[in-house]
């Protein structure tokens, strides 16, 4: 009832929507190509958003993801960053930024910020795409009370993209820039294109590389090898 709640709250929020910018465009092109209507994207700063943490067991350091982050032990609590609702992203204040692909004064993109645009603009897409989806925000809203840690992925599995849960699809998505911009000829970012190529006409692992900036992340050599 709290989350059916949070959504009946989301759809009546007056906060004013932003479109998604040219650089935030040409960020997600080489991920969904024409398959998403970026122009039809926006993004809503909405306080409440991450009134509901997320808890889970500490994932194994094997993807990109985590291991551009700091080692972790135990449970995790984490605060939800973001919620899409059809084609708008609910973004809590903490994570709302005017721009997600902007650079940094030196030049380097936040890969962070990048990712966290990527994994969100793939639920627009599978609500865009839902004849093919199967999408709706109820379905994905049960899949979050559900599972133990929707997140959690495996692509060394022989299933089809489609076969995977809503919120496993989209951290696939944002792997795949992780992988294909830090590690373009590691054997994951290989096994990650195939897979991706399935439903969307994403870019070769080639036209990704470019500087990056982390906050953490200094086992990077293969890192997705």
């Amino acid at each position: 009832m709290r989350r059916l709640a949070l959504l009946a709250t989301l759809l009546l929020a007056g906060c004013t929507a932003r479109p998604l910018t040219e650089a935030e465009r040409a960020l997600l092109a080489p991920l969904h190509g024409p398959t998403l209507a970026a122009e039809r994207m926006t993004i809503r700063e909405t306080p409440g958003v991450d009134a509901f943490p997320i808890t889970y067991d500490a994932r194994p350091r094997t993807t990109c993801r985590e291991r551009i982050g700091p080692p972790r032990e135990g449970r995790i609590t984490a605060r939800t960053a973001g919620i899409v609702l059809f084609d708008t992203l609910f973004a809590a204040p903490d994570y709302a930024l005017p721009d997600y692909a902007l650079e940094t004064p030196d030049g380097a993109l936040d890969l962070g910020y990048a990712m966290f645009l990527a994994h969100e603009a793939t639920h627009v897409w599978q609500w865009q795409n839902r004849r093919l989806t199967g999408y709706h925000p109820a379905r994905a809203f049960f899949e979050q009370a559900t599972i133990d840690d929707p997140y959690l992925f495996d692509e060394a599995t022989e299933a089809r993209f489609l076969d995977f849960g809503y919120e496993v699809q989209a951290s696939l998505v944002e792997e795949y820039l992780c992988c294909a911009t830090l590690d373009p000829d590691g054997a994951r970012t290989d096994r990650l294109f195939a897979l991706l190529r399935q439903v969307m006409p994403v870019a070769e692992p080639e036209t990704f590389p470019r500087r990056v900036a982390l906050l953490w992340g200094r086992d990077l050599p293969g890192i997705c090898s």
